[in-house]
This record gives C-alpha cells, sequence and structure tokens, in this order.
C-alpha cells in the first residue's frame, strides 16, 4: 500500500470517528485525494473557532506524518484521539480588563536588607564581580568569597517552609476574603508556566543580548522547566490549598545552599556565624523560630496568592523588594547529584562559551527566567538579586529587574505583556479548577498540566481524586533517600564506604492502597519509547498496552481535558501578542473539552511518565550525565579551575589582598 493511499484511509478512519459539527469540518478540511483541489476557505471562517485550527493542525501531521521531534510535540495518533474523543465542550473568552490584581494590606514584620554593602548590586546593570579580575581588588568584604560549607551550617536552627495547605495564617485570609483557591508563589509558577507556553504559542526566548561569539543559539526552554507540572488540589474547610507534587523529587546539596547563602546575604558578619555548627554562641531553634516571616498576600479571581518576601530596599521601584537566588555554575547545575565532580570550575570571564557570567545568564535565560519572573509578579516584587557561586565561592553578583526579564521571555521590557499574560494565566486557570472541582466536590484532587507542541498549540490537563493517605505516601515517597543523602552531605554519620550516588534508590516496599504506581512500576522501556517516539506505532502492542493500563486505571475517577486558546489584541486574531502596551486590550477564547475514552488512561500514563523521565535526570536540560561529552567537557574545566584557584591562592598568601573600601 502506497503511503498517499494509506494516509487517505487514516483520514478517513478519523472522519468516521467524530460526529457532528466537528466532522462536517474534518470533512471541509480533508482534500480531495482524486483532484488534489478543494474551494478556498474564507480567512474569517477559518479563524472563527480554536477548534478547527486544532482539527486542521491533526489533520496536516496525520496527512504529512510530522515528525515528534521534541519532548512538547504531540503525536498524530494522540492527536487523532483527543479530537475522536471530544463530548462536553466549555467555549468563552477572558480579557485583561477583567482581571485586576489586588494587594491586601496586612501587618508584616520587617524585611531584611542586603549586608556587606551589596546594595550598591541593585543600581549597577549588568553584573558585579566580587573581585575585580584585573587589578585583584575585592570589591566587597574577602568572608563572601569562601562559602560556608553545609557541613558546618547548622540546618536544624532554621524554620521549615509552612505549605499552603499546612498556612493557617493563610487558610485564615482566604476565609475572611471569601476565596476559593490558596497558594504560594513557589506551588504555582511550575503550572503558570504552561500557561505562559499556551498562550504566547510557544514563543522562542530573545537571546539578542548575548555576545556575537556566544556558541549556542538554542531559543527553547529547557527539557526540565518543559515537563509536565503537576500539583495537589487539597480541600479544607470551604478553600482549596495548592501544594506542588514532590513524587519525583530528590535531594541535592543546592537545596542546602539557598536557605544558608540567603542567611549570608542578609546578616552581618557576626550575626550570620552564629549559625556554624561548632560557634560558641550558636543561634538556638527558639531563637530562629521568634524571627517573624515576612508575606506578601494577593487576590485575583476566586485566587489568593502568598509570596515569602526574601529582601527589600526602598530605593527600588515599586514595593521596593525584590528575591535573592543562589545560581549555582553549570558544572554543578548540569550534574547536582554528584557536585563533586563539578567542584572547582571558576567564572573567569564576562563573555564567552565556558567560565563565563555570559554562560550563566544564557542558561538562566532559558531555565529559571520564567519561574523567577512568575515568583516577581506573585511578590509584587521589582526583580532578583543573583549571586553565581561554585558551592565554595561566590564569584559576582547581578540584579535582574522584571522588565530585564521580560525582555528575554516577551521580546520587550514593557511589562505590560507579561503582566497581562500573567492575569489571563490565572483567569484560565480558574476556570479550570472550576469546571473541576464542580465534578468532585469537596473532595482533594490531583492534578498534570501540560502543554503539547502542535500546529495550534492545547494545554491538557488531568484531575484525579485522591485520599489524604495518598497524597502523604506521594508527597514522602522518596524522603528515605533524601534523608540519607543530607546525612552524607551534611556529614551526620559516617560515610558508608557503598554510598554512590549513581545507585538506583530503594523504592517503597509497597505502595498505600489506590496510590498512583510511578512510570517506572507500570511501562518496559519499549512503552516509554512509544510515548515518544515518532515511528509507525505497533498496533497489536499498542493495544495490549492499552488493556494493561485500562487495568491500571480501573476504578479511578479521572477527569481529562483539553485547552484550546485563540489571542485578539485589540480586537484582531494574532498568534501572539507583540510589541503589547498597556492600553492595548487582549482578549482570549478558549474551548475547554473534556475526553472521554479507553485512552484516556494511556494519555494520562504518557503524561506522568514524561515527567518521570525530564524530573529523573540529573542536571538542568542534559540527558545521560555520565556519559555526555558537555558533562565531560565540563568536569575537565573543573579540574583546571582547582589548578588555577591553588595558584591565585598562593599569590594572595604571599602578596595579601586589598579591598576597596579599606585605607591604602
Amino acid at each position: 500500500m502506497t503511503r498517499e493511499k494509506s494516509q487517505s484511509i487514516a483520514s478517513q478512519k478519523l472522519q468516521q470517528k467524530v460526529k457532528g459539527p466537528v466532522a462536517q469540518e474534518l470533512k471541509e478540511m480533508v482534500p480531495n485525494r482524486k483532484s488534489h483541489q478543494r474551494e478556498p476557505r474564507s480567512k474569517d471562517a477559518a479563524s472563527n473557532s480554536p477548534v478547527q485550527a486544532s482539527v486542521q493542525s491533526i489533520i496536516t501531521q496525520i496527512q504529512n506524518g510530522k515528525p515528534n521531534v521534541s519532548g512538547s510535540k504531540e503525536t498524530p495518533e494522540d492527536l487523532s484521539f483527543v479530537m475522536s474523543s471530544i463530548f462536553p465542550k466549555e467555549t468563552g473568552s477572558v480579557d485583561t480588563s477583567n482581571l485586576k490584581m489586588k494587594p491586601l494590606d496586612y501587618e508584616r514584620p520587617d524585611v531584611p536588607r542586603l549586608s556587606f554593602g551589596l546594595e550598591r548590586v541593585l543600581f549597577n546593570p549588568g553584573v558585579y564581580h566580587l573581585r575585580d579580575p584585573r587589578s585583584r581588588v575585592y570589591n566587597f568584604d574577602p568572608y563572601l568569597g569562601a562559602i560556608m560549607p553545609v557541613s558546618e551550617f547548622d540546618f536544624d536552627a532554621l524554620k521549615a517552609y509552612i505549605t499552603s495547605s499546612k498556612d493557617e495564617t493563610l487558610a485564615g485570609i482566604a476565609r475572611a476574603e471569601k476565596k476559593k483557591y490558596i497558594g504560594s508563589s513557589s506551588s504555582m509558577t511550575s503550572v503558570l508556566s504552561h500557561f505562559h507556553y499556551l498562550l504566547s504559542n510557544w514563543r522562542g526566548v530573545d537571546t539578542r543580548m548575548m555576545s556575537q561569539n556566544f556558541p549556542d543559539h538554542m531559543r527553547s526552554f529547557t527539557r526540565l522547566l518543559r515537563s509536565p507540572a503537576a500539583m495537589f488540589l487539597r480541600y479544607q474547610n470551604g478553600s482549596y490549598a495548592i501544594d506542588a507534587d514532590k513524587e519525583f523529587d530528590s535531594a541535592n546539596i543546592l537545596m542546602n545552599l539557598g536557605k544558608s547563602m540567603e542567611k549570608l546575604l542578609t546578616l552581618p558578619k557576626e550575626d550570620f556565624e552564629r549559625y556554624r555548627r561548632t560557634h560558641e554562641n550558636k543561634i538556638s531553634a527558639e531563637e530562629e523560630q521568634a524571627i517573624p516571616e515576612a508575606y506578601h498576600y494577593s487576590t485575583m479571581g476566586d485566587f489568593l496568592m502568598r509570596s515569602q518576601l526574601d529582601a527589600y530596599d526602598p530605593r527600588l521601584p515599586g514595593t521596593g523588594m525584590f528575591d535573592l537566588k543562589t545560581r549555582a555554575v553549570v558544572s554543578i547545575r548540569m550534574d547536582a547529584r554528584n557536585f563533586e565532580h563539578g567542584l572547582g570550575y571558576e567564572i573567569r570571564h564576562v563573555q564567552g562559551g565556558y567560565e563565563s557570567y555570559e554562560r550563566e545568564y544564557y542558561d538562566m535565560i532559558r531555565a529559571a527566567f520564567l519561574k523567577y519572573s512568575l515568583q516577581v509578579r506573585i511578590g509584587r516584587m521589582d526583580g532578583i538579586f543573583v549571586a553565581f557561586h561554585n558551592i565554595e565561592r561566590i564569584f559576582g553578583f547581578q540584579y535582574v529587574s522584571l522588565p530585564e526579564m521580560d525582555q528575554a521571555l516577551h521580546g520587550q521590557t514593557d511589562t505590560s505583556l507579561g503582566d497581562a499574560e500573567f492575569r489571563l494565566s490565572i483567569g484560565l486557570w480558574n476556570k479550570i479548577l472550576d469546571k473541576v472541582t464542580a465534578k468532585f466536590p469537596k473532595r482533594s484532587i490531583r492534578l498534570h498540566f501540560e502543554t503539547r507542541d502542535a500546529q495550534t498549540p492545547f494545554m491538557y490537563i488531568f484531575a484525579e481524586p485522591v485520599t489524604n493517605d495518598e497524597i502523604e505516601y506521594i508527597q514522602t515517597k522518596n524522603q528515605a533517600e533524601i534523608d540519607a543523602y543530607q546525612r552524607r552531605i551534611l556529614n551526620l554519620e559516617p560515610k558508608d564506604g557503598n554510598d554512590d550516588l549513581d545507585e538506583t534508590p530503594a523504592s517503597p516496599e509497597k505502595p498505600a492502597a489506590n496510590s498512583q504506581p510511578t512510570a517506572e512500576q507500570n511501562a518496559q522501556p519499549d512503552a516509554q519509547a512509544a510515548y515518544d517516539s515518532s515511528a509507525p506505532p505497533d498496533e497489536s502492542f499498542l493495544a495490549e498496552l492499552e488493556a494493561e493500563e485500562a487495568d491500571l486505571f480501573k476504578g479511578k475517577e479521572i477527569m481529562a481535558m483539553t485547552l484550546v486558546v485563540k489571542n485578539l489584541v485589540n480586537g484582531s486574531p494574532v498568534d501572539r501578542p507583540m510589541v503589547f502596551r498597556a492600553d492595548d486590550k487582549w482578549t482570549v477564547e478558549y474551548e475547554l473539552s473534556e475526553l472521554q475514552g479507553k485512552q484516556v488512561s494511556r494519555l494520562y500514563n504518557a503524561c506522568q511518565t514524561r515527567r518521570e523521565k525530564a524530573l529523573s535526570g540529573r542536571g538542568e536540560d542534559e540527558a545521560d550525565a555520565a556519559s555526555n561529552v558537555y558533562i565531560r567537557r565540563l568536569r575537565d574545566l573543573a579540574m583546571k579551575g582547582r589548578a588555577y584557584r591553588a595558584k591565585q591562592d598562593d599569590f594572595d598568601s604571599k602578596h595579601g589582598t586589598v579591598v576597596l573600601d579599606e585605607d591604602v
């Protein structure tokens, strides 16, 4: 059978599965293979409904065999199922004029200021070196140059992070403000990222600020950032708390350093030293607990949002608040679990492919700016203060304002576009959660969100009711592994000679009742390939797989939906807004459709598999780190960096050091 005939039969079968108006649209769009001619549809008709564009995208992919070239692209087979399985459908629109963020005026304690004179960084664009590489003069206290090892910092003295579902103050404010959904900036950003992909039609990042000779030119977000987002919607006394899904969480040293370095950047040297385990006047847990946390609270629609405030300077625009970010160098980030191999890597240059601030900035654009900018917006902050380090030492600092991040993400420094997209994202998310909670009222729910790449991008939403026991099992399934890792890096017990980070962690002995098995348990390697491959499917294998998955999800309540949007700016349809200003009106027409059929469980499991695959990687954007040429190159540079640092330290021991603020 010829490929053309096979594609024609596939199109005919697809049309036979779809009934009603959508079937008529399909009929109109499928070309007549005999004549290769058809009447062109008017521009207005073609753009009349987002679903028409989606159907056209499906037919195009099925007939042209469009390859699945990235993990974010959807296969023609899944697209055809989606279109043949849409039943209840909700249509509507949201626009920026009806969505406003309302700050709540609640009493809060003073927010910390930067220490060591670091406030100079806030008002100087670009990188501020800890030590000028040419003159060797320290711009700040050399104490910042040597980071306190995590094994010496007393993390037990720090307050535990309070999730949205355990925050009684947040719940009380929700009752007072009559808000249905409550969340923190950290629990909301992963889902909001997928609304950015959808509303911007996978807008590429803007890297025009990079130097001409910078070797990397990728404009996509990292694999990790594009992976499906999962969350729990925990029902509590009339409201739903948003908690991040921690099923695939793992420990790494950067989790610890972020906490200790935040203290370093906001405390005087003497106060920070009190967190050292061996300090004679070590801070107690009671003293730490007495230090109040500061938050911003805001509402939009049915949402109440909480943002922890890291630092403040009254001279900054707006509220004067900003976030603190500690950014490890590329050799650490790409294999954080085995960070020892990346120790020694130095930042020695402003520009260049390696050992440069330019490399770190480029990686932040692709891997972190989207999350950072969303956190800044939720917290009504001005920007982020970044400290670049290699775990052992700090190299420099940079303040990145929200307009600067927006330039990289949205292609403009005017924050109107990013602000509008944020409000529309909250509005659409509100619609989705309303639909889910209407179907499963007064129940806790696990949700997955994933924007898939197609000619017209769309979002998958999967919702599954869960019990508190199931949530607890999922959230703590890796806790033993995390605790063991923490004990090792903090030297809380003697090292076991067989301790090897490359070993596969043991699984829990048995899952809780009705808990969701991991994708590793569900699928063999061949099955995983089927989820993410452009090769023609093995029909018999897929049939067996679907039967297995039907048994796996038997008895489970799963709600599956797709979200398709159409952007209109000042009444005109656009792929994505460009050069957007505050007086422009952005309207989003949407179709939220529920999927039904036996393949829903397969789509859900495939989504979970993609998430596990992305989150089980060692680094930010690389797979198979041990055999990766890029990783080996970074490890080689780390070795050379250690030799370079030894020479620099030897020079300092002989000639001494000079600090800018000291008398000469």
